[in-house]
């Protein structure tokens, strides 16, 4: 019912900051991997980050071509990144069945 995996996952983060691509990269493991199996994720632990490739653009600009110059920094880091995994596998799980009936008229009006 419980098992643990483990999975590598290639991700990308672009942000102003390195810090700002990291939390871009990180807050994308739980979807990721809640789109890659069918089972209850209730763990997700990373184990190891390696850097695929890692680009700092700086744009130069001015308003108006003439004012206001001011550099523009954008990180872009694309990771492996390798996650352990607790899943409960819910196709395992045996349900029971129960049935309910739910009051019909006749008893709503024997009430009042």
């Amino acid at each position: 019912m419980y098992t643990e995996t483990t999975q590598t996952l290639r991700l990308s983060g672009s942000a102003d900051t390195k810090e700002g691509a990291f939390n871009k990269i990180f807050s994308q493991i739980k979807h990721v991997v809640a789109r890659q199996t069918n089972d209850l994720v209730v763990r997700i632990e990373p184990v190891g980050v390696s850097i695929v490739s890692a680009t700092e653009t700086v744009k130069h600009e001015r308003f108006f071509g003439l004012f206001f110059p001011r550099k523009r920094t954008r990180y872009d880091i694309t990771v492996d990144i390798q996650v352990r995994l607790g899943l409960v596998q819910v196709e395992d799980i045996s349900f029971q069945q129960q049935t309910e009936q739910t009051a019909g008229m006749g008893q709503l009006v024997r009430q009042r």
